[in-house]
């Protein structure tokens, strides 16, 4: 019988195909000019790219940004050199929705069974894709490191590997994950405990990998790391918690982005300290129903936002603190794993069988879908004319230093044009 089951689960591989190509249609949706009018954002340009062109593709991908290495966007950039430069955004941005899909392909798949029935794993695929409040992540390759994240997390608690091309498919994500930003520190001790607890040799390899990231990325930051992070006044505060928890976390899950967080108001902040109680007793009773990679899941998206509180990659103007710069900041990426968290946790109160609960989920479910609506489209960035300011690059002679304008209002990307065949 359990073999049976087991067979039913299985999806063939054109399944999975043309269920990666309707996942990234989807995100496309939501996020269209990624595609019909690509652009480079923020580090795509000034950073990744801009990098690997100006010092040569291998010294490019190896270089710390922030402290960290980030191989995944700057390998992404190297692969956007082949092309013409008016078509590297898109790339980049082609290989962002690739990455942010990955996780649909791997929570569909026979080894995430652990996780529930496949129809229970396409509802919390479903959700993943539809998520409100994540307008920074969507099709942008600097955030690459967040579903890179939870797709190395959805390896560790899978079952193991069983061929070669699997076990290097798993290596490979776990040392681009590793490689991209610092959250292998925080995946290293899921997976050991993992592997303690289950006696799986592949689990012990798999922590082998991690190691080894956290040690590449632990040098970066003693050689110089620390000091090129910035450090402003925290303005740390519970009532400030208790509006960012509320405003972002919990109802920027159910009703989308919005700037509730940011008003200081003593009356809407009796409310906000009520939506966050709530909001946090509503996910721990959710929390003890659900599967053990569910409480996984949940402990590291904790210690994650813990850690990006205390420790955020902010520039605050002048007389503003970091979390007061957080508290008006939707959408962006502290808050995509725990909205993650928390509507799949739903999902799971959704199932209980104490009345009280599965009726207080289905209310919460209900209200996420005005959130969906409501954030479905992501606002189309400023047409910057970038075509024509490739067409301005291409023109330069060699040795010039062409500054190209990016998005958001602010940035730039500053390149020197190479002699021909260089």
């Amino acid at each position: 019988m359990q073999d049976q089951q087991d067979r039913q689960t299985v999806l063939r591989s054109w399944r999975h195909g043309a269920i990666f190509l309707l996942s990234c249609a989807v995100l496309i949706t939501r996020r269209p000019d990624a595609i019909f009018h690509a652009q480079f954002l923020q580090e795509d340009g000034h950073t990744w790219f801009a990098d690997v062109y100006n010092y040569g593709w291998w010294a490019g991908v190896c270089r710390t940004y922030e402290g960290y290495h980030h191989v995944f966007p700057r390998l992404g950039a190297a692969i956007a050199l082949l092309v013409p430069l008016a078509f590297a955004p898109l790339v980049l941005n082609l290989i962002a929705i690739a990455i942010q899909v990955l996780p649909v392909n791997l929570l569909l798949s026979s080894r995430s069974s652990v996780w529930g029935s496949l129809r229970f794993r396409a509802i919390l695929v479903a959700i993943y894709l539809a998520l409100p409040n994540t307008r920074e992540m969507l099709n942008n390759i600097s955030q690459s490191q967040w579903p890179l994240t939870l797709c190395a997390f959805l390896l560790l608690v899978a079952s193991p590997p069983k061929s070669f091309w699997t076990r290097l498919f798993d290596i490979s994500i776990l040392l681009l994950c590793g490689l991209t930003g610092p959250q292998c520190v925080f995946l290293f001790p899921i997976a050991i405990f993992l592997a303690w607890k289950h006696r799986e040799r592949w689990l012990f390899v798999a922590s082998g990998v991690i190691a080894l990231t956290c040690f590449i990325q632990a040098w970066g930051l003693l050689n110089g790391g620390f000091s090129s992070r910035p450090h402003f006044a925290l303005g740390a505060s519970p009532a400030m918690l208790a509006r960012i928890l509320a405003g972002h976390v919990f109802l920027g899950t159910l009703l989308g982005g919005n700037s509730l967080a940011k008003n200081a108001s003593p009356q809407l902040l009796i409310f906000m300290v009520c939506v966050a109680i709530g909001g946090i007793a509503m996910a721990a009773f959710c929390f003890a129903r659900s599967p053990e990679p569910m409480k996984l899941f949940a402990v590291l998206t904790a210690a994650l936002l813990a850690v990006s509180l205390l420790s955020p990659t902010a520039y605050p103007p002048a007389g503003v603190t970091m979390w007061q710069m957080l508290a008006g900041a939707g959408g962006i990426r502290y808050w995509y794993f725990p909205s993650i968290v928390f509507a799949w946790l739903l999902l799971w109160g959704f199932q209980s069988r104490t009345t009280a609960l599965k009726t207080a989920s289905a209310v919460l479910l209900c209200i996420m879908c005005f959130g969906i609506i409501r954030d479905w489209r992501i606002p189309t960035f400023k047409d910057l004319n970038w075509t024509e300011d490739a067409k301005r690059f291409e023109a330069a002679p060699p040795g010039t230093v062409v500054t190209i304008p990016e998005n958001p209002n602010g940035w730039n990307m500053r390149l020197v044009k190479h002699p021909p065949g260089h």
